[in-house]
């Protein structure tokens, strides 16, 4: 039960980093042509910095307990991650080249974490 509750930790700290990374970008839009300090007063950019610190403060429950040379190759997830929500929450066009992208990365994660559990 120990070990799925440090991976949980691990797959939220993933999940508020990619929830940033869409807060931002609605922060972005909505705020196209504003100043910086409307930016920062953005809805959307405070609900990015709260995930941001959601994110940290369960990264730092992931690293108690799972080596960072597993972990962090994990976060790469990210990538595929945003395509989805690019496509899906912002009507973004996805390539080929983008679906080969992540393919790549995410066997690049299988094959090292393969490596690690053997090591």
């Amino acid at each position: 039960m120990q070990l799925n509750r440090n991976y949980l930790y691990l797959i939220l700290s993933i999940f508020f980093q990619s929830f940033s990374f869409v807060f931002t970008k609605f922060a972005a839009v909505e705020v196209e042509q504003g100043s910086f300090f409307a930016l920062l007063l953005n809805r959307y950019y405070l609900t990015a910095l709260l995930c941001l610190v959601l994110q940290s403060i369960f990264w730092q429950l992931t690293l108690r307990k799972i080596d960072l040379s597993v972990a962090y190759p994990l976060t790469a997830i990210n990538n595929l991650l945003i395509l989805i929500f690019s496509y899906f929450i912002f009507n973004e066009q996805v390539s080929l080249s983008n679906i080969i992208g992540v393919s790549i990365i995410m066997i690049g994660i299988v094959v090292q974490s393969r490596k690690s559990e053997n090591a």
